[in-house]
C-alpha cells in the first residue's frame, strides 16, 4: 500500500512539474493580477515560460525572480509543444515578427553602447553591451517604459531596459540629425549612434558610416582614428566579390600568402619541429577534438608558448594554426611581411582587395582562403596574433 502511495505522489509529482513549463503559441496579453484587471505587457510567440501555475482553468500565474509576477488568462495559448500547425496572430506594435535581420519576434536597440545587466537593475554588474541597431529577440514585451526585459546573451541571459528598444534606427536620419547638433555633447552622442549602426549595416551603410566618423575625428584632433576609419571604408568598397576568393588561394600557390618564420613562408608541409622550438619553445601540450573538422585522421592540436599548430602523428608534419605575433614569427601578403611592429594602418593597406570581414569589437580583420579564413588581430594599434579559421 506504502510502496502504491509513493509511486502515485511520484506520477502527481511529474506532472506537476511537467505544467511548470509552457510555451506561447500566439502573442498573448499578459495581466497584473488573475482578474485580468490591467494590462501589464505581452508574451510572444515561442516564448519559454518557466514557474508557471494553474491558477484556476482559466488563468495562470507566472513568476519571474527579477521581473515579477503576471497572469495569463488566454490559457489555450499556452502549450507544452509547439507546431507548425499553431494558428499565430501578429505581434502587435512595436513588436516586430521577422525581417531581414531577425527570424523571431525582436527590436532593436535605439542607443550606443547599450549595457546588459547580470539582473535588472542598474546597479547589476555590467556583462556586455549592445550596439545601436542590434536585433534584440524578445519573448516578453512589458508596456511600463521603465521596466526591464530578460534576453539571450553571449550563450546566457542578461537584462537592458525597454525603453531603449524600438524599431531599427535609420542611418540617414542620424546623420542629419549629427550635422545639425551644435553641442559637443550631441555630436558626440549622434556620432557613436551612426558608427555603431554602421556596423550593424551591410558594407555600403558602414562605409558611409565610417567617412562621417572620419570627418568628425579630424575636427576633434583624432588623426589617426579618422586615418584609420578612412582605410576601414576604402577596405569594405574594395571588399572581394564571390568569385574573387580564390584570388588568395592564388597567392598561396605562388608562395605569396601564409605564416613566416624569420621571413621564410612556411612550406606546404609545415616547418620542422626544430624550428618550431627554436622560435616558440618546446611543446608545452596536445590536444583533439572529434568536432574539430581541422583535424584529420592521426592530427592533434600541438601547443607551444605563443603559437599552435596542427601536427599529424605518423608522418611528423606540422603546420602552424595560431600564432601570436614577435620572436622572428610574421605572415606574408604579396611581398609584404607582417609582424608585431605592423600597425593597423599598414595592413589595411596592405590588404586592400582580400579582407572581407572587419570584427570592430574584436579589432580583428578576416582574408578567406577557400574553406577557411584569416583572422588578423590588433592590441594597441599593432599585430598582435594571426589565426587560421576552418569553416565546417
Amino acid at each position: 500500500m506504502k510502496q502504491t502511495i509513493g509511486i502515485l505522489c511520484f506520477l502527481i509529482s511529474a506532472y506537476a512539474l511537467g505544467q511548470s513549463k509552457l510555451y506561447v503559441s500566439t502573442p498573448t496579453v499578459a495581466y497584473n493580477d488573475a482578474t485580468g484587471t490591467t494590462q501589464v505587457g505581452i508574451y510572444t510567440r515561442g516564448a519559454y515560460l518557466e514557474n508557471v501555475e494553474k491558477v484556476n482553468k482559466d488563468v495562470f500565474k507566472i513568476t519571474n525572480e527579477f521581473l515579477g509576477t503576471t497572469y495569463i488568462l488566454d490559457t489555450e495559448n499556452l502549450k507544452e509543444v509547439l507546431v507548425s500547425q499553431d494558428v499565430s496572430e501578429a505581434s502587435p506594435a512595436p513588436i516586430i515578427d521577422f525581417d531581414d535581420y531577425y527570424g523571431s519576434p525582436h527590436l532593436f536597440t535605439v542607443v550606443g553602447g547599450l549595457k546588459v545587466r547580470k539582473e535588472p537593475n542598474h546597479q547589476s554588474e555590467t556583462i556586455g553591451v549592445l550596439y545601436n541597431g542590434t536585433p534584440v529577440g524578445i519573448d516578453y514585451y512589458p508596456y511600463d517604459k521603465e521596466a526591464w526585459t530578460k534576453i539571450q546573451f553571449n550563450e546566457g541571459q542578461g537584462y537592458i531596459p525597454v525603453k531603449y528598444l524600438g524599431k531599427r534606427p535609420n542611418l540617414n536620419s542620424l546623420i542629419t540629425s549629427y550635422k545639425k547638433a551644435t553641442e559637443a555633447k550631441d555630436q558626440k552622442r549622434f556620432m557613436q549612434r551612426i558608427v555603431e549602426l554602421g556596423w550593424n549595416s551591410n558594407d555600403d551603410d558602414n562605409a558611409k558610416a565610417l567617412l562621417i566618423f572620419a570627418d568628425y575625428a579630424d575636427k576633434n584632433a583624432q588623426p589617426e582614428r579618422a586615418a584609420i576609419a578612412r582605410l576601414q571604408s576604402e577596405v569594405l568598397k574594395a571588399i572581394p566579390e564571390d568569385e574573387e576568393f580564390d584570388k588568395t588561394l592564388s597567392l598561396i600557390s605562388k608562395k605569396l600568402f601564409g605564416f613566416t618564420l624569420n621571413n621564410v613562408i612556411e612550406p606546404k608541409k609545415g616547418f620542422s619541429l626544430a624550428t618550431l622550438e627554436k622560435t616558440f619553445g618546446k611543446v608545452k601540450d596536445s590536444y583533439a577534438h572529434l568536432d574539430d573538422c581541422a583535424l584529420g585522421d592521426y592530427e592533434s592540436n600541438i601547443l607551444f608558448a605563443s603559437a599552435e599548430c596542427i601536427g599529424h602523428d605518423i608522418n611528423k608534419t606540422y603546420t602552424l594554426r595560431i600564432v601570436q605575433m614577435g620572436n622572428g614569427a610574421g605572415f606574408k601578403i604579396n611581398n609584404s611581411i607582417l609582424d608585431e611592429n605592423t600597425t593597423e594602418k599598414e595592413f589595411l593597406k596592405t590588404g586592400k582587395g582580400l579582407i572581407n570581414t572587419i570584427l570592430s569589437t574584436d579589432k580583428a580583420y578576416q582574408i578567406p582562403a577557400g574553406d577557411s579564413a584569416y583572422r588578423f588581430t590588433f592590441k594597441d594599434g599593432k599585430l598582435n596574433k594571426i589565426e587560421l579559421i576552418y569553416f565546417c
